[in-house]
């Protein structure tokens, strides 16, 4: 799945024609909100990742994800990403849309995070 893929889920979600060209501003901005998604999420691909022993992701630019390059984690996490980059590209022009899409990125986040069983790790006792 391409990182543009999830931008076109993002505008249709915000009521934006994906096909139109008057998104430049909005296709500016979400390569480095798409960035910040996934460097928030990372752990979460990890360890969803060990679970299903699929090997690690590959390294990606923490700042800038090209619309263009393959989507960096597992295509379970590309639905909530459009929610996130939605409520990020709408932050400044309907803040209310902003939090109701917020919101759902936070529910969809969770439903992830409880597909994942729990795992017993050690405790490691440090004294300083």
């Amino acid at each position: 799945m391409k990182n543009k893929d999830i931008y076109k889920s993002a505008l249709s979600l915000i009521s934006q024609d994906p096909s139109k060209d008057n998104n430049e501003d909005l296709a500016e901005r979400a390569p480095y909100f798409l960035a910040a998604f996934c460097n928030e999420v990372k752990e979460l691909d990890d360890r969803m990742r060990r679970i299903l022993n699929i090997p690690e992701a590959d390294d990606f630019d923490g700042v800038f994800l090209s619309l263009d390059k393959e989507f960096p984690l597992l295509d379970r996490f590309a639905s909530v990403a459009a929610k996130y980059l939605a409520a990020m590209l709408m932050i400044d022009e309907d803040s209310e849309l902003s939090d109701k899409l917020y919101a759902l990125y936070c529910d969809g986040i969770s439903l992830i995070q409880k597909e994942i069983p729990s795992a017993i790790e050690k405790i490691i006792d440090k004294y300083l």
